[in-house]
């Protein structure tokens, strides 16, 4: 049985629920796999897509059928069941439960958090872990292919460099940081280095040609810096100003759609029944004795309702406040 193991930090304060609905916040296998089955998924799309000469249908028929043989699935006819791979943790350890910050809309970073400061149903505080490590142990079965292998260990890289686990993950919280993957180190002594490790596992992902159905690496994808700064929380105010400036950029209304749905506010500018994860995903990464906020966007069909025409285009606003940044890819 070969053994992948990968360390990582958390950065920034995880909003992560426990096992029970009233727990403290705790890091578990499940939510582990949920993390690296929807970066899987992000990096494979190009690579299904390609193999059956652009037909969505039969590619999304594939992806499925290896997600499943790979991760696990409910058992069918004795087709699935049981993945290949296994997913242990070892040397958890969090420091402090966070019950206080950030507070609605008082700062950048409530402007990202909103809603984790309570609301009128639940006026309560959600609780995060502030910060820790933990190792990610993925035992994978003797039949596993060399290429399946190669797969999960660029999942690891890409979650570690740009992703994150928990409420609010794509708006910078519970942003977590690779620091080893087996005997590869990921500590980096320069914004540089880490932008070519970035670089580097792009590279090894077939992008997808056409506009995703759903959220997956494509030649569209733009990933950029917001800046850096020795405070991660500091840093995540900044990031949450820009962020909401750039949203006042886009309009009223549904003219902020393309940063994700619902909407809320006043009457005719919510989407209550249809919604859409952002394709804006934010990240806060250490690097040497500062942080740096990273922004990606993953541009993908938005929602069946919107838009018609020329995807690409419906995602201007957001492409708009990324050329204000310092571009990292391509």
């Amino acid at each position: 049985m070969q053994t992948i193991e990968a360390q990582y930090e958390i950065v920034t304060p995880m909003f992560i629920g426990g096992a029970h609905q009233h727990d403290d916040p705790e890091i578990r296998p499940p939510s582990i796999k949920g993390a690296l089955r929807f970066w899987w998924r992000a990096i494979q799309w190009g690579e299904c897509l390609k193999m059956h000469g652009g037909d969505t249908s039969v590619a999304l028929k594939t992806l499925h059928q290896q997600e499943a043989s790979l991760f696990g699935a409910a058992a069918v006819e004795d087709r699935f069941g049981q993945g290949l791979c296994q997913i242990k943790l070892k040397q958890v350890q969090t420091q402090g439960i966070e019950r206080n910050w950030p507070k609605n809309n008082i700062s950048g970073s409530g402007f990202l958090g909103y809603g984790l400061d309570g609301t009128l149903k639940n006026p309560q505080h959600r609780p995060s872990i502030i910060h820790g490590q933990f190792t990610v142990c993925l035992r994978l079965k003797a039949e596993s292919t060399d290429k399946q292998v190669q797969q999960l260990k660029n999942s690891l890289q890409i979650w570690g460099l740009l992703g994150g686990l928990g409420s609010r993950s794509r708006r910078g919280f519970g942003s977590v940081a690779i620091k080893t993957l087996n005997e590869q180190s990921f500590d980096f002594n320069n914004t540089e280095n880490y932008f070519d490790a970035i670089k580097t596992v792009i590279t090894n992902i077939h992008l997808s040609p056409s506009m995703p159905i759903y959220t997956a690496f494509n030649k569209d994808v733009m990933i950029a810096t917001a800046g850096q700064g020795a405070d991660s929380r500091r840093l995540m105010d900044r990031l949450g100003d820009q962020y909401k400036e750039a949203r006042k950029q886009a309009g009223k209304g549904m003219a902020k759609a393309p940063f994700g749905l619902p909407l809320a506010g006043r009457r005719g500018a919510s989407d209550e029944k249809n919604r859409r994860s952002s394709p804006l995903l934010m990240h806060i990464h250490p690097v040497a004795s500062e942080y740096v906020a990273i922004l990606t966007l993953i541009p993908a069909q938005f929602h069946p309702a919107y838009p018609t025409g020329n995807h690409l285009e419906f995602y201007r606003p957001i492409q708009t406040f990324m050329s204000t940044l310092e571009r990292i890819y391509p």
